[in-house]
């Protein structure tokens, strides 16, 4: 029989009728619409994000329309053996993923915006489902049948709230309920729990409690459960530019010394950082103000609680307590400059967005390095290149006690970290971190600058890609003894130099008329660079507090290391108090400290 015989034959069953052809191809097919469904979503998530500039949604719509077209044509009319078939199909899958991670990526952007640009009208609470690093659980899915510690009777609403998003996610557990943090701490260390659910609002007290200094360097975080209500009052306006994407502005970056979350309540200002930004010439200027330069304070005049008699002077850092808009403005009266807006910060954030973008590389030059952290007692960075972790970088930028210039020095360590964090998000690296990025921005800062602002400042840079130039400069005071406000005590203090506020606000003006700030000279006589026998290191200090050893070792006898303690409700006291961080004395006991 002829061979087409033989194939006819094969395609005609028993009773004449012709076979239909079953089909081989399936995968393909899914891939096909899979492909066709996410392209379409991701297009319309593009437009309906409303950050990028009209012409770029056309072209970046268009390629991938082509691109999935070519894709699809490929695999379905021209590879037709089989390994061309299984490279079309590769292709294919390729582009499917891409499409997908596109999606989410958008997706993920869209949800933080929501979420950044309305923390200036929103309370948020964050809790926390936190183990020791020693343990073996390392995400959430590892605390079924694991015991959870809580404290219902201090924080209820949120614990179950917690709970609850545990239960959404079919995490099946056990709880402990304690009538005390510090007794449910004692349990978790004793190992009698797997893991805690801790409100962030109580890291602090964690902090200062006995026993319990380490803990954020002890422990991590497996699962979150951020909640946000919105608050009526905005206290903290802004003083726009008419283009954000045009116009020269300055932004203060306020650092406070808090853990948890932003909104819970006003905490000193650690770090106080001006961002001058020409969006014209592509210039960012970074302008450092000592934590304890000593200022008058600008109190807010409709609090009767914090108000203050004219004239009252105390360090940078205490304006804080009063809220960030008396931090800025209390700047703006000693630079003689304008802010446009504001951000804030806490060490969380900090140790978050580092964390999130898996480390930041920092290189230590010499008078720089650090035997030992002084804020949590573990071992500093040595002269070299370092990639550090969230805890590293947060000790770094708040490290001045191994340094002979002090809180000279730890400004220029913050300006170091900042760029650090700004040099990783522009890398590649930020491509596979993105998700956890953008979960640790959605809680990092609050903003007085709108939502309508940072869309369009994010389509200027997405427009024009600015090479940014990032210029720094750093105000640089000598220590004294003043009398504080706040603490109605005398306390360590810088004096504000006078030449320095100059020259940071001739810098500042220079970037805002679109000129470079190194064209104003700088004759305070002071070095923007630490010398090479600038650092002196903690060890000795720390043993002779009783914090270390002569092994090198935490001593177990150190309780604390807090500036002074405030009561929100109550009013500020450290009448009874002493630090050797800040070295309060009452007034009637005070005695002129040798600087030598």
């Amino acid at each position: 029989m002829p061979k087409k015989d033989v194939k006819l034959s094969q395609n005609v069953n028993g009773n004449g009728k012709r076979k239909k052809k079953k089909n081989k191809r399936p995968i393909s097919k899914f891939m096909t619409i899979f492909m066709i469904v996410c392209l379409a979503l991701l297009i319309f998530q593009i437009i309906k994000l409303n950050l990028l500039p009209a012409k770029l949604i056309v072209l970046v719509s268009l390629v991938m329309i082509i691109l999935c077209l070519i894709i699809l044509l490929i695999l379905h009319f021209k590879a037709k053996k089989f390994l061309p078939r299984i490279l079309a199909g590769f292709v294919a899958l390729c582009m499917c993923v891409g499409l997908a991670y596109g999606n989410y990526f958008i997706y993920k952007t869209d949800n933080t915006f929501d979420v950044v640009t309305s923390l200036a009208d929103s309370k948020a609470t964050m809790t926390s489902i936190v183990v020791l690093k020693s343990s073996s659980i390392k995400k959430e899915k590892d605390l079924k049948g694991k015991t959870i510690g809580t404290i219902l009777d201090m924080d209820k609403v949120a614990t179950k709230r917690m709970l609850k998003d545990l239960d959404s996610d079919n995490i099946k557990y056990k709880t402990k309920d304690y009538d005390a943090l510090l007794d449910m701490m004692a349990a978790l260390y004793d190992n009698k729990i797997d893991a805690i659910c801790l409100n962030e609002k109580y890291r602090d007290i964690l902090h200062e409690a006995d026993g319990y200094f380490n803990f954020q360097t002890d422990s991590r975080v497996v699962h979150q459960n951020v909640h946000y209500t919105k608050v009526e009052k905005n206290d903290n306006p802004s003083d726009p530019v008419n283009d954000i994407s045009k116009d020269a502005f300055t932004v203060l970056v306020s650092g406070n010394d808090s853990y948890g979350t932003l909104q819970d309540s006003n905490t000193r200002s650690d770090a106080n950082l001006l961002l001058t930004v020409n969006p014209k010439t592509g210039t960012i200027l970074m302008t450092s103000i000592p934590r304890d330069y000593y200022v008058e304070l600008v109190c807010p005049e409709d609090d009767p609680e914090l108000a203050c008699p004219e004239g009252s002077y105390d360090k940078l850092t205490h304006s804080g307590l009063m809220g960030i808009k008396s931090t800025e403005e209390t700047i703006e009266k000693a630079l003689g400059i304008k802010i446009n807006y504001n951000v804030r910060i806490n060490f969380s954030s900090v140790v978050n967005l580092v964390d999130a973008l898996d480390g930041i590389d920092l290189d230590i030059k010499k008078g720089e390095e650090v035997d030992i952290f002084y804020v949590n007692s573990q071992p500093g960075l040595s002269v070299g290149k370092h990639h550090v972790d969230g805890e590293t970088a947060l000790a770094f930028a708040r490290e001045r006690h191994a340094y002979l210039d002090g809180d000279n020095q730890r400004v220029r360590n913050q300006q170091k970290v900042f760029k650090a964090i700004f040099k990783r998000i522009v890398s590649p690296k930020m491509i596979t971190n993105y998700g956890k990025f953008m979960d640790a921005l959605a809680v990092a800062f609050d903003t007085n600058l709108s939502g309508d602002e940072i869309s369009k400042f994010v389509k200027y840079e997405l427009n024009n890609m600015p090479d940014w130039k990032i210029e720094s400069y750093a105000i640089v005071a000598e220590p004294d003894y003043q009398f504080c406000y706040q603490s109605q005590s005398y306390a360590s203090v810088v004096q504000q130099n006078d030449i320095m506020n100059e020259v940071a606000r001739k810098k500042i003006k220079a970037v805002l008329n679109g000129k470079s700030s190194t064209i104003v000279e700088d004759l305070s006589g002071y070095s923007q660079t630490a010398s090479e026998d600038n650092a002196v290191g903690n060890t000795e200090e720390l043993e002779n507090m009783g914090i270390l050893n002569s092994s090198g070792n935490t001593s177990s006898e150190y309780e604390e290391d807090s500036d002074y303690e405030y009561d929100y409700n109550q009013g500020y006291d450290d009448s009874e108090y002493y630090n050797p961080d800040d070295q309060y004395y009452q007034e009637d006991t005070y005695e002129e400290p040798d600087y030598q």
